[in-house]
């Protein structure tokens, strides 16, 4: 059985509340308590964020309840951004990392992994450049607890290091919460029995704490091992007493899970109706606080639930649910090359853009032959300062050919401007119908092939077995395709992120190793130039794969005055000066690339020693 909790399940931590701000906590809860609603708290304060100029009115923040920000998500992701760049225009160092690990929280609920990490370690370096130990071990732990879902080793790394950093302090709230973490990693390499070592730890704190909201998730993950040993009764008592905790603290979060765990324990007990109860009530919940890892998972199980009871079109309906959330989430793709696709529309782009070149150059050189004649018709009633005259001319036709040079120039860059973006927009619309079309319909005839399975006779099997490898087959290639032209964290979540995908589908093919070293501040840039720098270095990458017969791929990327990449191969190299030679069209996209972000490429190599390309443009 797939633990629940290894799927989405969130760790909780606590805001700190220094005791010099005391003196704040009757403004707040006024201001919170004048408002019904959590919703309605935290967009009033959000206004009155806005007007803060001084920390001490900033420091309002950390009385908050966390709470608050669980059950409107959306609204406090709004209010601590609004802080974070308070915070920073009047430099709150003390602030600005507590206000980094929440952002990172809320981000983490929503799914947004790479803006979770990005908060999350800012929030540790600021945290240890103020040597607050408590705090930073308190994130590395969280950091670790991360990143169960894409490198549980490196989980194991980060958690191992923050539980150090807190039992060599003695921190016994952070290890409350951290305990409970721990025991998710080694349940999720199952090695059950130090995960109920760690469960039954974290309860023992909290319980000597009175921590009446972390109590239910210890409880919670000792029923789910429970459960695991069929110990049914003991899972089911267990559970009920995390939900009272949950009610009664009108913890949204923690219900969410409670529902599905219950769900899933009744689905194990075979009371299908009660289980199918409590995954409607997880979405209902996960409905109004954004889980979309929770809905993932109630949507998968229920299509088991509704198979099992013979319910074909629910059970249908569900698995389209589950997977339209899962391809949202997915950030797991190969590198294809989409040219087959849209050579026929590059192509008539640029015949069209370099048709309407020639008529604007022809015009350009008709109005310098117009001027020209009537510049000679002048001199005939000028004969005593030919000379003169004729150094004007000349000085006259040498500007009309720059200007006419310069004119070309902007407008080709125009012409390939249009055509990038226009490619761009095609890639994406493309992209789109294919995943949104072919994909779902392809999903739904796997689903409906499945179906069938128990009816097929015998001496078609291998035919029906065939026809379901050949359906997986092409829902995977649709789903490369759709990615490689225009990936999603590319639109979603930025270029970095964009830049790690394809770093880490690399990485994962195994024939190179690529060495990436990011800059520490998110590269802004307008989404049209992100996407050509983002081809640029796809395209440089993929040259390297190619042709390059390299071992390891270093890139590296600043970002302060100017933006510059760095992409250095140990392959066998190449000349030069064949590149103006050759009939690929790889090169000519990167200069043309280059240029319209009116940027600079350098290509440094020699055979047998490698290469590396440099860029640099203006942020």
């Amino acid at each position: 059985m797939k633990s629940t909790k290894a799927m989405f399940a969130p760790s909780l931590t606590r805001p700190s509340h220094p005791s010099r701000l005391r003196c704040l906590v009757i403004l707040v809860c006024l201001l919170l308590t004048s408002f019904r609603h959590y919703g309605q708290s935290l967009e009033s304060l959000t206004q009155y964020i806005e007007t803060c100029e001084t920390k001490t009115c900033l420091d309002t923040l950390r009385t908050l309840d966390l709470q608050a920000y669980l059950n409107e998500i959306t609204l406090s992701k709004k209010l601590l951004k609004v802080a974070l760049k308070k915070a920073k225009s009047i430099e709150h160092s003390k602030l600005l990392p507590v206000i980094n690990t929440e952002l990172a929280r809320l981000f983490y609920y929503q799914g947004e992994i790479d803006s979770s990490f990005y908060y999350r370690i800012e929030g540790i370096k600021q945290f240890e450049a103020m040597n607050e130990l408590s705090l930073a071990g308190r994130e590395y732990a969280e950091l670790g607890y991360q990143y169960k879902r894409i490198n549980l080793e490196k989980g194991f790394k980060y958690m191992r290091l923050g539980v150090n950093m807190l039992e060599e302090i003695n921190d016994t709230i952070g290890l409350a919460n951290t305990y409970n973490n721990y025991g998710v990693l080694f349940e999720m390499k199952h090695k059950m029995d130090s995960a109920l070592y760690y469960y039954r730890s974290s309860l023992e704190l909290k319980e000597h704490l009175d921590d009446s909201l972390g109590i239910p998730y210890s409880l919670e993950n000792i029923a789910l091992i429970q459960l695991l040993n069929n110990e049914y009764n003991r899972a089911e008592s267990n559970l009920k007493k995390a939900l009272k905790y949950r009610v009664a603290l009108n913890d949204q979060q923690g219900l969410l899970g409670n529902y599905i765990n219950l769900a899933e324990l009744y689905q194990y007990k075979n009371e299908l109706r009660t289980s199918i109860s409590y995954f409607q009530k997880a979405l209902d919940k996960e409905n109004e606080i954004s889980q979309p890892y929770a809905a993932q998972y109630c949507y998968e199980k229920l299509t088991g639930v509704y198979r099992k009871q013979g319910n074909y079109q629910l059970a249908l309906d569900s698995h389209i649910n589950y997977t339209a959330i899962k391809d949202s989430l997915s950030t797991e793709q190969n590198v294809k090359n989409v040219e087959r696709l849209t050579i026929q529309y590059e192509t008539e782009k640029k015949e069209q853009e370099i048709e309407l070149l020639s008529v604007e150059n022809q015009l350009k050189i008709a109005e310098v032959k117009n001027a020209n004649n009537r510049f000679y018709a002048s001199l005939g009633g000028i004969g005593l300062i030919v000379l003169s005259v004729f150094l004007l001319f000349n000085r006259y036709q040498h500007q009309q050919r720059a200007l006419l040079a310069e004119e070309r120039s902007h407008s080709q860059k125009l012409g390939f401007k249009s055509l990038i973006e226009g490619e761009e927009k095609e890639r994406k619309r493309i992209a789109q119908e294919l995943h949104d079309g072919l994909g779902q319909l392809l999903s739904t005839a796997r689903l409906n092939i499945s179906a069938i399975e128990d009816h097929v006779e015998s001496l078609v099997v291998k035919q029906w077995e065939n026809s379901v490898k050949l359906i997986d087959q092409a829902v995977t290639e649709v789903r490369h395709i759709s990615h490689n032209m225009m990936p999603n964290a590319l639109i979603s979540i930025g270029l970095e992120a964009a830049i790690k995908e394809q770093i880490h589908i690399i990485n994962d093919a195994g024939k190179v190793q690529v060495h990436a070293e990011m800059p520490a501040e998110k590269i802004n840039l307008p989404e049209s130039e992100a996407i050509a720098l983002y081809r640029v270095i796809q395209e440089v990458l993929n040259n390297a794969l190619k042709y390059a017969e390299a071992e390891n791929i270093w890139l590296k990327i600043k970002s302060k005055d100017q933006i510059q990449v760095y992409i250095k191969d140990d392959g066998k190299g190449f000349d030069k000066n064949l590149l103006s030679k050759t009939s690929g069209i790889g090169w000519r996209n990167i200069e043309s690339r280059m240029e319209i972000l009116n940027g600079k490429l350098d290509i440094q190599t020699e055979l047998g020693k490698g290469s590396e390309i440099s860029l640099k443009l203006a942020i």
